[in-house]
């Protein structure tokens, strides 16, 4: 499980990257909608925060779910399986769960719901074959050997996407 983890945050990285620009904001993100396939917000620690450019919404198999989202100040990678229909989606750390996020964030670091002490939910309210709708919450912990410090707190999240 950690392989995975520190496998997804290297991409992430490197997707958080390829965005663009040197520099890091720790400014939060302009409350209006960036997303161009729909809606992506959340609170992160207690800051607005909203996804920038396209949501990637894929079905790696016929059970599973993952969207990939970024800004300019965090990016997240969520993975949800068991999911064929409306249902909720638990990102508890458990041996039994696969389901989890994945976060980066300034300095490079990185946080994951699938270790000890991450917790939360994904609530997919709609599934179709070209749209999702839901709301998320989590803790996430910090992915150890990587410079972050403290738990990731993400409340209020909402989606509507299309892909």
């Amino acid at each position: 499980m950690l392989r995975v983890a520190r496998v997804s945050l290297s991409l992430l990285i490197v997707g958080l990257s390829a965005c663009g620009g040197s520099s890091v904001s720790t400014q939060p993100v302009q409350t209006t909608n960036l997303v161009i396939n729909g809606t992506f917000t959340a609170s992160v620690n207690g800051a607005a925060w909203g996804a920038l450019g396209r949501v990637v919404v894929t079905r790696p198999t016929a059970n599973s779910v993952s969207l990939f989202a970024v800004s300019t100040t965090y990016g997240f990678s969520f993975a949800l399986l068991n999911v064929t229909g409306p249902t909720t989606v638990s990102l508890v750390s458990a041996p039994s769960n696969g389901s989890q996020v994945i976060a980066s964030g300034p300095g490079q670091g990185g946080w994951a719901t699938g270790q000890t002490g991450g917790t939360g939910s994904v609530v997919i309210t709609a599934l179709t074959a070209n749209h999702i709708t839901g709301t998320f919450s989590f803790d996430a912990t910090p992915i150890p050997s990587t410079p972050t410090t403290g738990t990731l707190h993400v409340t209020s999240g909402v989606f509507d996407l299309s892909y």
